[in-house]
């Protein structure tokens, strides 16, 4: 298949076993602490996203009640969108429990995650440590299939803990379960994020050995040209972005439209996404200017005067006022 036209297919739904279906394949990665609140709305309100990807619950000492996952995925499932909800742990039964329930909440696929590479995660055994077993994945993958029979679940990995050359015998332990979707990110555990060489050429290790996978790539992608370019090395399924929406929210959306030939969403409107976030911010008792700097940082960096300017602003609401007036210009 030619790049192009695997970019089309990017476009169009995915279908999910049980009769569901994501509406595209360039989908929204799970961000704890990010993809929630203002952020959250402001994506949907603006068309950004079509699906939400929600960060992990953690699962230790037992299956969660029903509610209390159903308080987890409500802000997500309050957006009208389809939800794939993420868990992590380390007990089998837990997790496939958890997964059943997780669909029973309203989400369209349970997610497991064996890719986190945070230190804290790591040291509890969960994440991307569980790469280091491949033997528990079979595991818990087949456990979490029996579970959820005809309903969706997907599972999130690495590339590998140590190396690449791991996954080989991590790809041969998610086989047997048939997830639905595997997302792939091309770095290792022990890489963190940080930069890789010729990283985004690790993906054909993971097509050659899930070759009848729905193969998600995940890391890296912060334009529609990286977009292009991932296409043309690997046939992969599709794409998941995180850290690139901070710099761009509208990327996704810009990824579609340039893909079938339509104008991107304009410059302008960054300002106008930092309003929202800042009016919405701004109702809430104890809302102050981090997180808008923080966007504003990955969005403009710290030389722009954008970022200067609202770095000045002594709260969100001289914050918001300084926006409005740049939007209204």
């Amino acid at each position: 298949m030619a790049s192009s036209d695997l970019c089309k297919l990017w476009t169009t739904p995915l279908p999910l076993r049980g009769g569901g279906s994501l509406p595209s394949r360039i989908l929204p990665g799970p961000m704890d602490g990010v993809t929630e609140g203002s952020f959250l709305s402001a994506m949907t309100s603006r068309g950004y996203v079509r699906c939400w990807h929600a960060p992990f619950i953690r699962i230790s000492t037992g299956v969660p009640r029903l509610a209390r996952i159903s308080d987890h995925l409500e802000p997500y499932l309050n957006q009208r969108l389809p939800v794939i909800a993420q868990m992590m742990g380390t007990n089998t039964d837990f997790l496939a429990g958890t997964a059943k329930r997780m669909l029973a909440a309203g989400a369209v696929c349970a997610d497991l995650n064996c890719a986190c590479p945070s230190p804290t995660v790591i040291g509890n055994h969960s994440g991307g440590a569980r790469l280091r077993d491949p033997e528990w994945i079979a595991r818990t993958l087949d456990a979490i299939r029996n579970a959820v029979g005809e309903r969706p679940f997907s599972v999130k990995l690495r590339i590998g803990f140590d190396s690449s050359d791991e996954f080989p015998q991590i790809a041969a332990a998610v086989r047997p379960a048939k997830p639905d979707i595997v997302f792939v990110h091309f770095r290792t555990v022990r890489e963190m994020y940080n930069p890789v060489k010729d990283g985004w050429k690790r993906f054909l290790v993971a097509r050659e050995c899930l070759p009848d996978s729905i193969l998600i790539a995940c890391g890296d992608i912060q334009s529609p040209e990286d977009a292009f370019r991932l296409a043309e090395i690997c046939p992969v399924d599709g794409i998941a972005i995180a850290r690139g929406l901070l710099a761009q929210p509208s990327l996704l959306r810009d990824i579609e439209a340039t893909i079938l030939g339509q104008p991107p969403v304009p410059t302008e409107d960054k300002l106008r996404f930092l309003l929202d976030i800042a009016t919405q911010s701004g109702r809430l008792p104890k809302a102050n200017n981090g997180f808008i700097l923080r966007l504003a940082r990955s969005m403009f960096g710290e030389e722009s005067i954008v970022f200067k300017q609202l770095a000045a602003c002594k709260n969100i609401k001289t914050s918001t006022e300084w926006l409005q007036k740049a939007c209204s210009r």
